[in-house]
């Protein structure tokens, strides 16, 4: 699997999850593999102005994984909630390239929670995305902004969805 592809489902999950706090989803880099000068990746924007941004990485290593967390991050830790996040979105879309995915810690790289997404394809590529977070203009909420947001029933079925548009049944 592509580094691409990953970021295509990874893209598409975020759009059907249809968060009211994200005000733009984007694509960004032209790497086509990770390690280069313009990594590739998806932005997503949210109201206070912060953004969190899911790249393709090296690998390290050391990367171990580690449990998911049972209560979501505060909004200020952006890049915490934002990879905790993905990983929700893909338990509950069980997208049919992904065999596992995993939320990682690497040395050196101090983070609340985790610092990528570890994703295995189902062509036993490996697919390693960091998590990290721009501030914004706004201050961050220090409670949670949505209590009553769930992930949507549109998220299990977006590939349903792309397959339609790509056939051209859309």
């Amino acid at each position: 699997m592509q580094l691409s592809q990953a970021l295509d489902v990874m893209e598409a999950l975020h759009h059907a999850a249809e968060h009211p706090d994200v005000t733009d989803i984007r694509r960004y880099g032209r790497d086509a593999q990770p390690g280069g000068q313009s990594p590739a990746g998806v932005r997503v924007w949210y109201r206070s102005g912060s953004s969190f941004m899911l790249w393709g990485a090296v690998p390290p290593r050391e990367a171990k994984p580690v449990p998911l967390p049972s209560e979501m991050p505060p909004p200020r830790l952006r890049a915490a909630r934002g990879l905790m996040f993905a990983h929700q979105l893909l338990d509950v879309a069980q997208p049919e390239q992904f065999t596992s995915w995993e939320l990682c810690r690497q040395p050196g790289c101090e983070v609340p929670v985790a610092a990528a997404l570890r994703i295995t394809a189902r062509d036993g590529t490996m697919i390693y995305l960091r998590g990290t977070s721009a501030c914004g203009q706004g201050a961050e909420p220090e409670q949670e902004p949505y209590p009553d947001y769930h992930i949507p029933e549109g998220v299990r079925e977006w590939h349903l969805k792309a397959s339609a548009v790509s056939a051209g049944h859309a």
